[in-house]
């Protein structure tokens, strides 16, 4: 009888296929958490609303699934707004139902009146956004037989175990901070912003790098827009007491600004710089620049710090190089717009480098505040 390879003999006991699999596990960590984290939330609103005898106890499970979030921070945002909406929507519910138990005939009526009435609220108060869902399910739901203030009562209970059980299950199980997301959003930022600043390099050597620039830009207003969010939900964790943030508003202000700065270099570098002698400068500079933002964005990670010195370094040769072009006189001759492009560069480069060191100094105090 031939004996089995090893690589067959693993592949027939299924060690090659475990190993695949707790491989694609640990890519997708943070979504089996959360996953876990929904399905205990669900199991333990459900055995509460069956605790209390809760008429509708599905609510609470429904809350549950709706509110538990990535983080803390957004579990409680989506927790208050939910309670708030339900509550709003259960008293104008409430108010609604009394009319339609004395007028009956224009129950229609009353209907839309009320969901209008509370579509304004919404449009003014976008938390409020269940509110209508709420009064509607209360007029035309299975509650219509029971006094409306005990209705109300009743669903007000239900939205408020599944919140509780949602924050619960988000605190104790898995418990991700929105602070631990922040960070991650200021590292994928530098980096996107950093990527970016490479491109510019390879254009300046004369070899242009694969960055879609439209496409690169776009992520990174995304990336922005996520970490403005998860600025929000760490200042409610905050506000909670359950974690403290610190990272500080400026920081993300300061992550636009580079933003800017990358999009003025970029403008600059649409065609060939016209003043040659600047570009290998530029280059090292915008190199530097970029080396240096992924590690001051690494720092905040608990990495160590970036080299100032070489940051430094490049941006006096930047400025040497100018201010050999200037005492030449080697942009005399320029037309206007390419003129422009020159000290646009310049500018933007100059911006850059004052912002950098913001950002660094934003980290600092951010690593200074967390130790």
């Amino acid at each position: 009888m031939p004996e089995t390879a090893p690589s067959d003999w693993r592949r027939f006991t299924g060690v090659g296929f475990s190993q695949k699999a707790l491989k694609a596990a640990a890519a997708r960590k943070t979504e089996i958490r959360h996953a876990i984290r929904v399905s205990a939330a669900v199991g333990a609103a459900f055995a509460l609303a069956t605790l209390l005898r809760l008429p509708q106890g599905y609510w609470a499970v429904f809350t549950a699934v709706i509110v538990v979030q990535s983080s803390l921070g957004a579990t409680i945002t989506a927790s208050m707004e939910r309670f708030m909406g339900t509550v709003v929507g259960a008293l104008a519910g409430a108010v609604a139902a009394y009319f339609h138990a004395k007028w009956p005939e224009f129950g229609g009526v009353i209907l839309c009146v009320t969901v209008a009435l509370l579509s304004f609220v919404v449009s003014v108060r976008p938390a409020l956004k269940v509110a209508p869902v709420t009064a509607v399910i209360m007029l035309i739901g299975q509650t219509t037989h029971m006094d409306p203030l005990i209705a109300a009562s009743l669903r007000v209970a239900e939205i408020t175990v599944g919140s509780l059980v949602g924050v619960a299950a988000t605190l104790l199980i898995f418990p991700a901070r929105a602070h631990a997301s922040v960070v991650t959003s200021i590292q994928k930022i530098a980096g996107l912003q950093a990527h970016i600043l490479d491109s510019y390099v390879l254009m300046l050597r004369g070899a242009p790098g694969p960055t879609d620039s439209l496409k690169a830009q776009d992520d990174l207003r995304a990336a922005l827009a996520k970490l403005q969010t998860s600025m929000t939900e760490a200042d409610r964790e905050n506000a909670s007491k359950l974690s403290e943030r610190s990272v500080s508003d400026a920081l993300p202000r300061t992550l636009w600004r580079l933003r800017n700065d990358t999009v003025m270099v970029g403008r600059t570098l649409r065609e060939p710089l016209p003043a040659e002698i600047l570009a290998p400068a530029a280059a090292d500079m915008l190199e530097a620049g970029a080396k240096f933002l992924r590690g001051a964005a690494d720092l905040l990670a608990g990495g160590a710090r970036p080299d100032r010195v070489a940051f430094a370094e490049a941006h006096q040769t930047f400025q040497a190089c100018v201010e050999g072009l200037r005492e030449k006189g080697l942009t005399r001759g320029l037309e206007f717009d390419d003129a422009a492009r020159v000290f646009g560069l310049v500018f933007a480069i100059e911006n850059l480098f004052g912002n950098l060191g913001d950002f660094d100094e934003r980290i600092e105090e951010a690593v200074a505040k967390k130790d």
